[in-house]
């Protein structure tokens, strides 16, 4: 008797449709009721010629079907189920991991209300636009850290946007290399094979462009960048502690230079665009693409998912002689005659045809039958890859041929011939695929081994005694270059089935910098202490420059003068260089300290208290529950701190916490 505590309606409010058969139902009882009193006062063998209609049981009788189909269609359509059953569930795929620069200077002001704030506003627009795939985000400054992994929840995503900020990054710096390799990391942990990533950065250096190369797999990521800034720049304004300075004293004009942006598109062929503000942007460098599946496994395409099963349509059933009952008399006659009518052979519908699609049928049986999955798919990219499955090659070139002639048919017919020992079709077919996307390396790879198998072939044929040997040697050889196709074509032409990516309305800028405006200042409880270490900052960046510049040796062997005036000369030309990010140690205190002295106050308030913890809430008077609620809704709900104390735990962690070229 399970199935009864799991007995629900899937749409109970169709249930409030029986309230009116009820009402009406009542209202004409009564009135037929109202009609059979005359009987009491005029006689029966007159009742026919005093009465329009002589009223009787066969009157009441229809009422009361047409209350038991009415009540019969309100619980069909409210849908009773009291079971689940697995469906077949086709997701995409496609990856993205946003790269978010987060350093010091994208706190600058030349793009009003700041780079930061405008970011986080193309950010939403991004992921509100993703109406499936997966969508990861990456902050970084100094080193790297994961805000989201691969998910396709996009509200977690956007809840979490207006949280981030520059001044919650406990390493000073700039290095993208880092979130690349941590993006990397991300898609590989989650078994997705190939992503895209984009890079929202205001700037980078020349040494960056090597990093880059380094760290970046070409071969399973494709980086996009978006630049963020302007070329003249403005200050850094810190949380109460007026604006950003370098060791000199110098306020800081962080500009975007396009130099190095134009230098890493031209080295690693990335693509890059401005900010703009519409989505021209970001729709150029990630256009819509069909559905991508994981290469590794293929059977993603046929994923099961338990889903509560709709049992509503089995009503109709007992519903239909109800209404043919209600539309004509003698109807039940005439079922009599039906099995008379019916033909000898007849195989154009069977009975699951008229609860599934021919392509329902084949997502069935594609698994546990793949030949007769292709017998039963009607799409012809379906079909193929059942038929590939299969076996029988020649039959799954012929179905891709037969679908859309798209880059990935021609590669899936391609594999096909391939197989099937036509090397020369084959290479034609990833011609064909070449020349619809030229960047499809798959294709290119398997042209290459076609005309290994050619050549091959060719040579066989010219060896009379070796023929056997030579066909052992290719085989294998096929196996091996082959296997990545094989793996691949299953779920490259079940990418057919589902679109790109929808894409919604964009966010106003009104109501993001209002979000952010409201963020910062929540992020910025410790403003006070900021403005109290304001000018220990200073004097701390001075110093430790002039300790640093005792331990450089000069370039002509001599120690540097630990002069004063010598060493604010020198950060006074560094800092008037327009374009360049410079190594200045004092920077790296500024939103380090403030994290670290957070996190202390944090840590040391608990210790004031100890006996406040040690007693169970249990023993608290209600007096006592009620204040210590009070007090616990005091606590700003606010995911920024938790995200600054998160970075900052990471960030003690790593032992390498290498001296930045970069600071903001």
């Amino acid at each position: 008797m399970e199935w009864l505590s799991q007995f629900h309606f899937l749409r109970p409010l169709w249930l409030l449709a029986a309230l009116p058969a009820l009402l009406i139902f009542s209202l004409l009882l009564h009135r037929a009721l109202s009609s059979g009193q005359w009987a009491s006062v005029i006689d029966a063998h007159l009742l026919p010629y005093m009465l329009e209609q002589r009223p009787g049981n066969k009157r009441q009788q229809g009422l009361w079907w047409v209350l038991a189909a009415w009540l019969l269609a309100c619980i069909a359509l409210a849908g009773p189920s009291w079971e689940k059953l697995p469906q077949p569930l086709q997701k995409n795929q496609d990856a993205l991991v946003i790269l978010l620069d987060m350093s010091a200077s994208m706190g600058a002001q030349d793009l009003k209300p700041s780079r930061a704030v405008r970011a986080i506003q193309k950010v939403t627009d991004i992921v509100r636009s993703r109406a499936d795939g997966l969508t990861a985000l990456v902050v970084y400054a100094g080193d790297a850290h994961t805000v989201t992994p691969l998910t396709d929840d996009r509200d977690t995503i956007e809840n979490l946007l207006p949280s981030l900020s520059p001044f919650i990054m406990p390493s000073p710096g700039s290095r993208p290399d880092k979130a690349i390799r941590l993006a990397q990391q991300l898609v590989t942990d989650a078994g997705i094979q190939r992503a895209r990533l984009l890079l929202l950065t205001d700037g980078i250096i020349p040494k960056d462009i090597e990093r880059i190369r380094t760290a970046l797999d070409n071969q399973r990521f494709q980086l996009n960048v978006l630049t963020i800034g302007t070329a003249e720049g403005a200050p850094v304004p810190m949380p109460g502690a007026g604006f950003l300075r370098d060791g000199s004293g110098t306020i800081v004009l962080p500009q975007l230079d396009l130099g190095p942006i134009r230098d890493l598109s031209q080295q690693l062929n990335i693509p890059w665009q401005p900010l703009s503000i519409n989505d021209s942007d970001w729709h150029t460098l990630l256009p819509d693409q069909p559905q991508e599946l994981d290469p590794q496994n293929p059977d993603n395409a046929f994923a099961k998912f338990d889903q509560w099963h709709d049992a509503g349509y089995w009503l109709i059933i007992a519903l239909l002689p109800i209404a043919l009952l209600l539309f004509r008399r003698g109807v039940l006659f005439s079922l009599l005659l039906l099995p008379l009518c019916w033909p000898d052979n007849s195989y154009a519908l069977e009975w699951k045809d008229l609860w599934q699609t021919p392509d329902q049928q084949g997502a069935e049986l594609f698994e546990q039958d793949p030949a007769k999955a292709a017998e039963a798919f009607n799409d012809p990219n379906w079909r193929g890859s059942a038929a590939y499955r299969a076996g029988d090659y020649e039959s799954a070139a012929k179905a891709f041929a037969e679908g859309p002639q798209t880059a990935i048919s021609h590669y899936n017919r391609g594999n096909a011939l391939l197989q099937a020992g036509k090397p020369d079709e084959a290479i034609a077919a990833y011609d064909e695929a070449l020349k619809l996307n030229p960047e499809m390396k798959e294709a290119a790879a398997n042209r290459e081994t076609a005309e290994k198998l050619k050549q091959q072939k060719e040579q066989q044929q010219q060896q009379d005694g070796q023929q056997q040997d030579g066909q052992q040697q290719d085989g294998q050889q096929q196996d091996g270059q082959q296997q990545n196709g094989q793996q691949q074509n299953g779920q490259q032409q079940d990418g057919q089935q589902q679109n790109g990516q929808q894409q919604n309305g964009q966010q106003q800028d009104g109501q993001q910098q209002n979000g952010q405006q409201q963020n910062a200042q929540d992020q910025s409880a410790d403003d006070a202490f900021a403005q109290q270490q304001a000018d220990k900052l200073a004097q701390q960046a001075k110093n430790k420059r002039q300790a640093k510049d005792k331990q450089q040796p000069n370039q002509d062997g001599a120690a540097a003068q630990p002069d004063d005036d010598s060493s604010e000369e020198q950060s006074e030309s560094a800092a008037q260089s327009a374009g360049e990010k410079q190594e200045h140690a004092d920077d790296e205190q500024t939103p380090q300290s403030i994290a670290q002295q957070n996190a202390q106050e944090q840590n040391a308030s608990p210790a004031k208290q100890p006996g406040a913890v040690e007693q169970p809430l249990n023993s608290l008077s209600r007096e006592e529950q009620a204040a210590m609620q009070q007090w616990l809704n005091r606590v700003p709900d606010n995911p920024g701190n938790l995200l600054q104390r998160k970075f900052l735990y990471q960030y003690r962690q790593q032992a390498d916490q290498e001296s930045e070229d970069v600071l903001w």
